[in-house]
This record gives C-alpha cells, sequence and structure tokens, in this order.
C-alpha cells in the first residue's frame, strides 16, 4: 500500500487554511480486509489524510524551511460516518495556533457535505539533522522529493514511482547493520504481516516467500559487490547455485542476512549468503551475480539512477556502518555523489524557473 492519501489539493491560503480530496478507489488492496462485507476507509487512514492536508499546509506556510514536519498530538479525534468505495473525502484543515515549531490546526473530512471524521492535530518542525544527525545528508534528497510530491499533488497527478529508497520495495531488506568492503556485509530484514508478500500468500499460515529471501540476500551482496567497483557496473542476478531453507520466515521475525563476497571477476561476483533468526540460521544461499558490461545492446544506462542509489544507501544506514578493511570509515563512491551534486544542481535550476504555487 502507498499512503499518499492526498489526490488533490483544492485550496490552499498559507497560514490559514487547506482544502483536498481523497477519492476512494475500489481497488484499493486494503479495503478487502476493511472489512470483507463491508469495505470502508480505515479511520486511521482517514486520520492520515487530515495530517497530510495540513502537513502541505504546513510545509506552504513557511516555504519548505524545514526538512521534517511530523504529528506531534491528535486529540478528540471522532469518526461519525463512513468513506466508501468510489465517494470522494473533502477534507479541510485550518490553522488555529502557531507556537515556535507547533502549529495547531482544526481539521475534518465530509463526504456529499456531512462530516465523518475530525479532530485537533499539532504538528511540529524540525530539522533532520538536529534529530537524527547521521541522516543529515539526505536533506537535499528529501526536500527534492517533498516538493516533486507537492507539486504533483497540486497538480492532482500521482506521484511518480521513480526513486527505489521510496517506491521499489524490491531490495527486501531495512538496514545494514555492518558492512566491510571487499569482505562481507549484513543487514536486517524485519517481517511484518502487514507486508502484501504476507497477506495471501499462504492463507492461514503466512510467511514470507523464499523467492523474497533470495532477493533480500542478493541485494545485501550485490550492493558490497558494487561498492568494490566503485558502482561502475550494472549487476543482476544471474544463478543461483544453491538455497537450502531450514524454517520459514514468520510474521514478528526479524531475519539478519550475511553476505560473504567469496569471489569477484570481471564477469561477475560469487556471493555466500546466510539468513538467521536470532541464532537459528535460516536459509544458506550461493549466487553468482553477473556485471553486464556491454554484452545487451538493449541494456543502456544506469539500472538505477546514482542519486537515487545513494540515497537508498543512505536510508539503509549504510555509511553508517560501513567500513574499510582497516576500520576506516567509507568514503561515498564519486560515481554516486557526482549523481548526486548533477540531480541537485538540476533541481535548483528548475525550481529558480518555476516555483510551486497555490
Amino acid at each position: 500500500m502507498r499512503c499518499r492519501l492526498i489526490d488533490k489539493i483544492t485550496h490552499l491560503e498559507p497560514a490559514h487554511a487547506v482544502q483536498a480530496v481523497k477519492h476512494l478507489r475500489a481497488s484499493e488492496g486494503y479495503l478487502a480486509d476493511h472489512f470483507p462485507r463491508f469495505p470502508i476507509m480505515p479511520g486511521v487512514l482517514m486520520l492520515e489524510a487530515m495530517y497530510q492536508a495540513a502537513y502541505w499546509l504546513v510545509r506552504k506556510t513557511d516555504e519548505f524551511a524545514h526538512s521534517l514536519v511530523l504529528l506531534k498530538e491528535a486529540r478528540n479525534v471522532k469518526f461519525t460516518g463512513f468513506l466508501k468505495p468510489e465517494q470522494k473525502l473533502v477534507i479541510h484543515a485550518q490553522v488555529k495556533k502557531q507556537q515556535g515549531q507547533q502549529t495547531t490546526l482544526m481539521a475534518r473530512g465530509e463526504v456529499d457535505g456531512n462530516p465523518i471524521v475530525s479532530g485537533r492535530l499539532i504538528l511540529e518542525t524540525s530539522e533532520l539533522a538536529d534529530r537524527y544527525p547521521q541522516r543529515a545528508p539526505v536533506r537535499d534528497l528529501l526536500m527534492r522529493k517533498v516538493q516533486q510530491q507537492f507539486q504533483n499533488v497540486l497538480a492532482g497527478q500521482p506521484d511518480e514511482p521513480n526513486f527505489a529508497g521510496f517506491s521499489a520495495r524490491w531490495m527486501w531488506i531495512d538496514r545494514f547493520v555492518e558492512f566491510i568492503r571487499g569482505q562481507r556485509s549484513a543487514a536486517i530484514k524485519n517481517v511484518s504481516l502487514t507486508e502484501d508478500a504476507l497477506s495471501d500468500y499462504l492463507p492461514g499460515f503466512p510467511f514470507l516467500p523464499a523467492s523474497l529471501i533470495i532477493e533480500g540476500l542478493a541485494w545485501t551482496g550485490g550492493i558490497l559487490a558494487n561498492d568494490v567497483r566503485d558502482f561502475q557496473d550494472r549487476t543482476v542476478l544471474a544463478k543461483l547455485n544453491k538455497a537450502v531453507f531450514h524454517r520459514p520466515a514468520l510474521p514478528g521475525d526479524q531475519l539478519r542476512y550475511t553476505a560473504t563476497l567469496e569471489g569477484i571477476e570481471a564477469e561477475g561476483c560469487f556471493i555466500r549468503g546466510t539468513s538467521h533468526i536470532g541464532e537459528e540460521l535460516q536459509a544458506e544461499v550461493d549466487l553468482f551475480l553477473a556485471h553486464l558490461g556491454d554484452r545487451f545492446e538493449d541494456v543502456s544506462g544506469d539500472l538505477i539512477d546514482p542519486a537515487d542509489m545513494l540515497g537508498t544507501l543512505r536510508i539503509f544506514g549504510m555509511y553508517d556502518v560501513a567500513r574499510t578493511a582497516e576500520g576506516q570509515p567509507l568514503e561515498v563512491a564519486e560515481k554516486l555523489a557526482e549523481g548526486e551534486r548533477r540531480a541537485q544542481a538540476a533541481w535548483e535550476q528548475r525550481t529558480s524557473v518555476t516555483e510551486p504555487s497555490a
């Protein structure tokens, strides 16, 4: 489920009020479970939609001066009706008080003029570097994406899934916990029942598909291999030599993936991977990852934009733990750093010509 719950901003008056709409489509996946015989939008998602409308009001009020705008409090939230498939939720949020970093708003949602949800929200602005210093390098990326989202929601256009870290959940890892250049890497993956991959896989006994565990290990090892070659190669999974699974990964389990670089050559690299749940060995996988090189004429350019790749690695916390074999902190690969510089320069040039407006 993509959690962007505002289709379009229909009115925005900075420092005062915002109006936005959400059309509930029958195809939205969670409706099959909430509730099967009476599908309605969950109340928490109506609250989320009110927060998102208020979020854009606060963002525009301070002209995107802060990297974080978080929900601090929600009080006296009342649900007095339902939003059914193919109905439209009209959201209103109005500023009642702004003091320091906090903005208090009254918000409500209506269907055909009838209120179905209301409450008081307090949003708080802050800086990424102040709250999470280790995430400070990702600020420019975050702000580029946020401002693009704002332009999309003003125009009523859906977000394009153009950033691997936010939209392509196909890496199947959550965070790096160890990374030693040229030797090994380790990442964790939390298994959650809320993931689409589990919900219908085996009704009555949900577990993470074994194929996705292989994928998670391939990414854990693939990033290790790409780092050795300064991310110059386009690397894909070419061969699964062996995969042995000792037990399924169930909701609530935390997998620790460890990938060891067994060998690297011109054609590709060999990865030995294991998955553990606590001290228990869960899976063993041997992979060969191929460097595409110039062998495929129909594959040109980078498989992932270098700026997005760097942003993804930072979200995964790779550079928080990455070290050389001698124990020194790892420098960002020049190709990725240059990609980030180009992306930032292009964005600054674009926004200097066309500023988002309400």
